[in-house]
């Protein structure tokens, strides 16, 4: 009985030692946003392009360990405590196609009044579900707008 007993205490002992443990599952997406946006440059909101032309930024990012599927970015840029628009025309603008691996990201803002300038900001980014809605990962990050 004895035997029995040190037999299952050792197979037992084997198990554990090479089982990975619970705290071992994949880790969650995350987004990394540059600490730099882009130079500032003209950027035409028209539908026309008749002018006139406003300057605009764009910022970079990635995430790594996205899960594959279909994502929606949500993007914003805050300058002296006020909001920015998206500065793209294009259908599609936002959307985000991962398969398991790190994608990269980006978004460009303008505002009419007052303008954007060089200094500091603060973007946010978000990738939701693009048919549950729901949120994969977000972050915040103040970014440099260079001279």
């Amino acid at each position: 009985m004895r035997r029995i007993s040190l037999a299952v205490s050792t197979i037992a002992a084997i198990v554990l030692a090479v089982a990975p443990p619970a705290a071992a599952a994949t880790p969650s997406a995350h987004i990394r946003i540059e600490h730099r946006a882009s130079e500032l440059y003209p950027y035409d909101p028209s539908y026309e392009q008749q002018g006139p032309d406003y300057p605009a930024t764009r910022v970079w990012g990635e995430v790594r360990r996205c899960p594959a599927g279909i994502y929606n970015l949500s993007a914003s840029l805050i300058q002296d405590g006020l909001p920015t628009v998206w500065a793209t025309s294009g259908r599609g603008a936002g959307e985000i196609t991962c398969d398991g691996g790190t994608e990269s990201i980006t978004m460009s803002f303008y505002r009419t009044d007052p303008l954007l300038h060089p200094g500091r900001a603060i973007v946010r980014f978000e990738l939701h579900d693009a048919y549950g809605g729901t949120t994969l990962t977000e972050t915040t990050r103040t970014v440099r707008i260079p001279r």
